[in-house]
């Protein structure tokens, strides 16, 4: 997270600093970004940005931080439409990225992000740290998701939703990145991922079952 130095900057340094590095961020694959290149059009010095944030991953969390609370707030809209189905969720989430993401240089951003890292790298700059790891916001989304969920037709633990919310999370993410790589091949990733979804469903529906 950036330093209190950073915060304590007028807004139009901010977003000149933020502005440059978004542009820095789509330009090229995340390990070739230069923090160079983000200063020079920043109009900051080198020491300056060290003074702000640690190196380019905390300054790239900071970025993602605004993308991870407005897709909260997507997540649970779209799980009152799709009357509680998490799995149904996803797909929507996978769509609704296809068809608004293409043109925001967000999109640029998180194609050369989920292209250059592995899947744990792209869970850790996500900050996707999964309920094993005890990270309170995970765990905060995941028990609203729960009290969210169609018990009837889901009447799982919220244990057993951890588990599933981190293996979807995963399959979603693989799903971005080979859209990115492909995107001709939209259809075939969206069939895909509903194939992983339903696959994923079954699995909940009989471990429940099978703790009942």
């Amino acid at each position: 997270m950036p330093t209190q130095r950073f915060l304590n900057l007028k807004d139009s340094k901010k977003n000149a600093i933020l502005e440059a590095a978004a542009h820095e961020f789509a330009r090229v694959p995340y390990s070739a970004v230069s923090i160079n290149q983000i200063i020079k059009e920043a109009e900051i010095s080198r020491g300056s940005f060290y003074t702000y944030f640690e190196d380019k991953d905390d300054l790239m969390r900071y970025m993602l931080r605004g993308f991870r609370d407005t897709l909260r707030k997507k997540v649970f809209e779209f799980l009152e439409e799709e009357n509680g189905n998490p799995f149904r969720l996803c797909i929507r989430l996978l769509k609704d990225w296809i068809k608004t993401g293409s043109e925001r240089i967000t999109f640029q951003i998180h194609r050369n992000l989920l292209a250059d890292l592995s899947v744990t790298g792209q869970n850790q700059m996500f900050g996707i740290r999964g309920f094993l790891m005890k990270d309170e916001l995970y765990k905060s989304f995941v028990e609203e998701l729960y009290n969210r969920l169609d018990k009837d037709r889901y009447p799982t633990t919220i244990e057993t939703l951890c588990y599933i919310v981190d293996m979807a999370i995963m399959i979603l993410i693989k799903s971005m990145a080979m859209y990115y790589q492909n995107p001709s091949e939209k259809e075939t990733i969206i069939q895909v991922l509903t194939e992983e979804m339903t696959i994923l469903e079954r699995g909940m529906c009989t471990q429940t079952s099978q703790q009942s």
